[in-house]
């Protein structure tokens, strides 16, 4: 770790390079390091990249993008799914659309790419060829960072011996997967930013040895494996809460250094982030932007009209291809096709029945419809909010099975005998149990948190952000949660992350990881070399159905994150107090990197779909049931 702390404080890698990559480079992700980040954490979600559909939606998004690449924005012929009434379909101005039309749009480009493969030869090969690619960009990286030829050498040779496997045991894929693999690269490419992200602020704040290893425990120690390959909003969803922070905290230093200097961009980057965020997600955005203006207002250093008047002219291009597709689709350049009835069997959600009651004046009172359309979302995130604090309080049991414990073995079953899998947000990533530490923390510092008058550190800043985030989207989604077949609770995905980053804003866990980094390193290599080994056996001679396999997961998760916990809660990291929690912190990261493997290589193979064929074979030689 030390060469490669060494290697990132190069001056090259500070942007003092002229050259056009090496300012690409930084804008993107930051030095080296990060880049290296980028194509690791690429490569490991291509692995687990099964081209099948994982949850119906995506049949809805599959077909938008199929109809788009054809010049037609209404969908008229089902390619994937065999219908078109499907959970996500919706109707308007007599023709069927989809949702999430900016995760539609943004794919074209990889659909550009998975068609040339195609084209120059068969999809499969393409894809191992891509994989290969990326995985020698990942060797001579990481030469760089540690200066080592042998690095190069070792590295090349395995990447050879994986590119040959895969085409020792292709097979052809099936017709009609280019939308689809489109679709699951765009999402794998914005996930594998949110590590990068994650890892440039973190080390802003503690350094480079502290950046890498919150970019190490995000990837290998939450579900992000598992969600990164299916196209769903919340991958995207993480990544842009880990941006907004990232800017939030540029926009509170005066730093000279990189290509962009001045704190007032990173500023209006936040905004602009969340504003293009509408375009695949609207209600989140929403919140997003309201936690973001309730954080960033009071505490900015200058709030002058001008600087209000750029974030506002940024905003406002960045909202651009939400309100322009609003406009074509559904004739309102304020309602997303998110809030009209769902032509599939899917339940109508809370807050499009609301907004459909909202839409009317039941007062009397002549308010101007376009002041009626721009209040209408504010008043539909404010009554889903209240409904999900109010749902804590009147629904403990709830909560308590959505964050806690999600069940046992005997009542995993559907009304329809079918097993119902789904993973408390604790028993996904025990790791956040260690979050408890910042109750010592903060009772020992009690006399020095007085609140400035106006400004907060950057620090503070984003701590601010990061836990009124965390609370408007538990209260965005409590008062539907828990829902069956989630896999690790899905819709509050956003919370790992942002644990994951107070995690390393507590005194503790950082000082711990950092004094004591080969003992995590250790214990977390041992869980998952040794450990995985043991469970795999264990699930195949003993467990019966995937239902027992989460739950015995979920009391291994639970075991770790107790012990984690009650570490947590001494608030040391000096001595025996600093290896125990190091060691703690890397068994609970290999536990969630076993299920994450399992659960996307055995547990959901799909029909053993998976994207590279050596990885396929795996999956067919485990057959746990």
């Amino acid at each position: 770790m030390s060469s490669i702390e060494f290697a990132s404080l190069r001056r090259t890698d500070a942007g003092t390079e002229l050259s056009i990559w090496s300012r690409l480079r930084t804008v993107l992700f930051g030095d080296r390091i990060g880049l290296t980040i980028f194509l690791g954490s690429l490569c490991l979600f291509m692995l687990a990249w099964r081209t099948t559909v994982f949850i119906t939606d995506t049949y809805a998004i599959a077909n938008g993008l199929y109809a788009l690449s054809n010049g037609q924005i209404g969908i008229t012929e089902a390619v994937y799914g065999g219908h078109l009434d499907t959970p996500g379909m919706t109707a308007a101005g007599g023709r069927t659309i989809a949702r999430n039309y900016g995760a539609i749009v943004l794919s074209l480009p990889f659909l550009v790419l998975v068609e040339s493969l195609d084209a120059i030869t068969s999809l499969r090969i393409g894809i191992a060829a891509l994989w290969s690619l990326l995985a020698l960009g990942v060797v001579v990286q990481t030469r760089r960072l540690l200066d080592s030829d042998a690095i190069v050498w070792a590295g090349s040779a395995l990447v050879l011996v994986v590119f040959a496997s895969n085409v020792v045991f292709a097979t052809p894929l099936d017709d009609g997967a280019a939308h689809l693999s489109a679709l699951q690269l765009f999402h794998m490419t914005v996930a594998a930013f949110g590590p990068v992200v994650l890892y440039r602020l973190l080390r802003r704040i503690d350094g480079p040895r502290m950046g890498v290893l919150g970019a190490t425990v995000y990837v290998l120690g939450s579900p992000l494996v598992i969600w990164a390959t299916v196209p769903k909003r919340h991958v995207l969803t993480a990544t842009v809460a880990v941006g907004i922070m990232y800017c939030l905290y540029r926009s509170r230093t005066a730093e000279t250094d990189g290509p962009i200097r001045r704190p007032a961009v990173f500023r209006a980057f936040a905004y602009a982030l969340v504003m293009l965020y509408a375009w695949v997600h609207a209600p989140e955005a929403l919140l997003l932007c309201v936690v973001l203006a309730a954080v960033d207002l009071p505490t900015a250093a200058d709030n002058s009209p001008r600087a209000l008047a750029t974030i506002a002219g940024v905003s406002a291009l960045a909202l651009g291809p939400f309100l322009v597709t609003n406009a074509v689709l559904t004739g309102s350049v304020v309602t997303p096709p998110r809030l009209l009835s769902s032509t599939g069997p899917a339940v109508e959600s809370t807050a499009a029945s609301a907004g459909q009651s909202a839409s009317g004046r039941s007062s009397g009172i002549p308010i101007p419809d376009l002041f009626l359309s721009v209040l209408r979302p504010f008043t539909l995130l404010g009554g889903e909010l209240l409904l999900g604090f109010r749902t804590a309080f009147s629904r403990p049991d709830d909560v308590f099975l959505t964050f806690l414990r999600s069940g046992h073995a005997s009542g995993t079953l559907n009304n329809d005998n079918t097993e119902a899998v789904n993973l408390a947000v604790l028993e996904s990533a025990p790791i956040l149990a260690a979050t408890v530490g910042v109750l010592p923390a903060v009772w020992r510092r009690r006399g020095a948190l007085a609140l400035p008058r106006r400004v907060l550190s950057p620090t503070r800043v984003v701590d601010s952000f990061t836990v009124l985030a965390a609370l408007g989207v538990c209260g965005l989604y409590l008062s539907r949660l828990p829902l069956h077949a989630q896999v690790t609770v899905r819709y509050l995905f956003v919370l790992y992350p942002l644990g994951i980053y107070l995690l390393f804003r507590t005194p503790s866990v950082r000082d711990a990881l950092d004094q004591y980094l080969r003992l995590f390193a250790w214990a977390l290599a041992v869980t998952v070399l040794l450990g995985g080994q043991l469970i795999v056996v264990f699930v195949a001679l003993s467990v019966n159905g995937i239902g027992e396999a989460f739950q015995f997961h979920a009391l291994l998760a639970l075991g770790s994150a107790a012990l984690l916990a009650a570490w947590g809660l001494f608030g040391r990291s000096d001595g025996w107090f600093g290896r125990v929690g190091a060691g703690l912190f890397g068994v609970a990261t290999g536990l969630t990197t076993i299920f994450a493997w399992l659960t996307v290589v055995e547990y959901y193979a799909l029909g053993n779909a998976h994207a590279l064929p050596i990885v396929r074979y795996i999956g067919q030689l485990l057959e746990l049931f």
